[in-house]
C-alpha cells in the first residue's frame, strides 16, 4: 500500500511539475508586460504634461536605462530582463508588443512615441525574456517630437523614480528637417 502511494505521488509530481512551472513562467510572463506597460504610461503621461514624478518598485528582474544621449544602438531604450524556467512558444524570438508601427520614425498623432519588444535568450536551463521600450522621434509635417530618457544611475536596485526634468527645442534637427522639441525625462534607480 505504501509503495503504491509512493509511487502515485511521484507519478503526480514527476507529470504536474512541468505543468506548474509553465504556468508560473506565463504568470511572471503577464506581470512582466503588467509591469513594462505600466512603466511606458507613466512615461509618456509625464512627458505630455510636462512636469510631475511617480515612483515604482521594480519586480522580479533588473531594469537597465540606456540614455538618449549614449553612444549605444540602444540608445534611449529601458531594458527589463527576467529569467524564467520553461520556454514561452513563439514563432520567433523577438515578439512586438503593443505598438501600431516599428518605423524608426513614427508619425505624430498616428503612432506611439515607444516601440516595445521582448527576445527571448536562453542560457542552458534559463530563459532570459528580455523586454525593451525604445522611444523614438515623431514626425508632423513642421516639428519632430522626442521623448528622451536621462539615467545617472542606469543600473540600481529595486525603485525607479520618473520626473520630468526639461524640454529644449533643437533647432532643424527633426527627421523632416524642422525643429525637434524634446522632453527630457528622468530615471533614478533607487
Amino acid at each position: 500500500m505504501t509503495g503504491i502511494i509512493i509511487s502515485l505521488v511521484g507519478t503526480a509530481y514527476i507529470w504536474g511539475k512541468p505543468l506548474i512551472e509553465k504556468q508560473t513562467t506565463n504568470t511572471e510572463f503577464k506581470s512582466a508586460l503588467r509591469f513594462v506597460l505600466d512603466l511606458d504610461e507613466k512615461i509618456t503621461d509625464i512627458a505630455n504634461s510636462g512636469s510631475g514624478s511617480y515612483r515604482m518598485d521594480i519586480p522580479k528582474g533588473t531594469l537597465k536605462i540606456i540614455p538618449y544621449n549614449a553612444n549605444d544602438p540602444d540608445n534611449n531604450s529601458i531594458i527589463y530582463t527576467i529569467p524564467v524556467t520553461q520556454p514561452i512558444i513563439y514563432d520567433t524570438d523577438t515578439l512586438v508588443l503593443k505598438t501600431s508601427s516599428t518605423d524608426y520614425v513614427g508619425i505624430y498623432g498616428r503612432t506611439e512615441p515607444r516601440i516595445i519588444t521582448v527576445n527571448i535568450e536562453r542560457t542552458g536551463n534559463i530563459y532570459n525574456l528580455k523586454f525593451k521600450i525604445y522611444y523614438r522621434e515623431l514626425d508632423s509635417p513642421s516639428k519632430g517630437y522626442q521623448i528622451a530618457l536621462d539615467a545617472p544611475n542606469p543600473v540600481g536596485s529595486r525603485t525607479v523614480t520618473i520626473s520630468f526634468d526639461k524640454q529644449e527645442v533643437k533647432l532643424h534637427k527633426a527627421n523632416n528637417g524642422g525643429d525637434l522639441v524634446v522632453n527630457h525625462i528622468k530615471l533614478v534607480q533607487i
